[in-house]
């Protein structure tokens, strides 16, 4: 208990970064009510999707802020070698493939044991990241879809600039800055190909065939990029745009956009939409990543305890708890629509209750470990 509790005091100390935690925190919040509307009535599930905004959309927005920060600091510092990049990715897989590859395994066995018929074929790809690379993803641990977007993010970006460093003569700033703009304006591209000559009506269909595949979202995450960008070339435009009210502007366009468009089936939405959620995000994040603490303790350390757990909490929420502990060990049934009971409000409960203790089991026996191993190898 003291092992936790120390490591707890020491990640919610004041080297964080309140505003960043509060929007990770959010994201996670977002994602987590929007999976557990399946456990409500008709009468909730409506409140609960005119509440919830596209938390992947922060989630993407906000890593490749945190990341792409790291990854200009090392290029501006280092010679763009193959042990500094490879580096760079052991950093970053020890972060985010351990608990993946653990959840990702028991999901799997459960399945075999149980319901092998839910097993896809290719069910490997799972484990190198091309579920939905470049085609759609199948009906078995359906959140992993954005995971993979952001580990092959991590894969092909650095590569790609580290290319063109090793190249071309311009500076570490231009180079980057022509790295961030193809890949976005080709990306959009991409992504508008698709749109056309797929000619899809189905929204379940355009979503899984460009949404919710790997190389047509790759320029939400290059937007956190641009912004870490920003941050780190141009800081006193960066400290200008530090305003409060941008957060919370971006949040009321958020919800405008929702409730001006809900169309799901057309250009705008599948196209531009998700550019235009990516801006948002980018305009909230001068004041947010400014935003060093909360002067209310108690409310401070239950985000930031959420921030901490919310990478697990996206790992477990919808497959492990609803689909195999509710659906299934409760209730037997785990491939048809989900049946309310009379008492579904505790059930409601109690799945809060399992998503954040498995969490942060999960976080403390395995996250925190690996990044203790990440952090040693940097001090080596």
């Amino acid at each position: 208990m003291s092992y936790t509790m120390s490591f707890f005091r020491l990640n919610t100390g004041h080297s964080r970064i309140f505003g960043l935690d509060l929007l990770r925190a959010i994201a996670i919040l977002y994602v987590v009510f929007g999976h557990s509307a399946i456990l409500v009535t008709e009468a909730y599930k409506d409140i609960i999707r005119k509440i919830t905004l596209d938390g992947v959309a922060i989630f993407f927005v906000l890593s490749g802020f945190l990341i792409g920060g790291i990854l200009i600091k090392i290029v501006e510092k280092e010679k763009p070698t193959f042990p500094v990049l490879l580096n760079f990715w052991s950093r970053r897989w020890l972060r985010t493939a351990p608990i993946y590859f653990v959840v990702l395994t028991v999901v799997l066995i459960y399945t075999f044991a149980f319901k092998v018929e839910r097993v896809p074929t290719d069910w490997y790809r799972y484990f190198i990241f091309t579920q939905n690379f470049n085609h759609k993803l199948p009906l078995f641990f359906a959140e992993s879809w954005s995971l993979s977007i952001e580990e092959w993010f991590y894969l092909l970006t650095p590569i790609a600039l580290f290319l063109v460093l090793r190249i071309s003569k311009a500076t570490v700033k231009t180079n980057t800055l022509i790295v961030l703009i193809i890949g976005i304006l080709a990306i959009i591209g991409y992504r508008l190909y698709l749109y056309k000559t797929l000619q899809l009506t189905e929204f379940e269909e355009l979503n899984l065939q460009i949404t919710r595949q790997v190389l047509p979202r790759l320029d939400s995450i290059m937007f956190g990029v641009l912004a870490a960008y920003i941050a780190y070339y141009f800081p006193k435009v960066w400290s200008k745009a530090n305003f409060a009210i941008l957060p919370i502007l971006a949040f009321i366009t958020m919800y405008y956009l929702k409730f001006k468009n809900p169309s799901n089936i057309s250009e705008y939405s599948i196209v531009w939409l998700p550019i235009i959620k990516s801006l948002i995000v980018f305009i909230s994040l001068p004041y947010l990543a400014n935003w060093k603490e909360l002067r209310l303790p108690r409310i401070s350390k239950a985000i930031t305890f959420i921030s901490l757990i919310s990478y697990s909490m996206y790992l477990t929420n919808l497959t492990i708890v609803i689909h195999i502990f509710i659906k299934h060990v409760l209730h037997g049934n785990y491939l048809h629509k989900h049946v309310l009971p009379s008492y579904w409000e505790y059930e409601y409960i109690l799945f809060w209750i399992v998503t954040i203790v498995l969490s942060y089991l999960l976080y403390i026996s395995i996250e925190v470990p690996f990044m203790q191993l990440r952090n040693k190898k940097i001090k080596e």
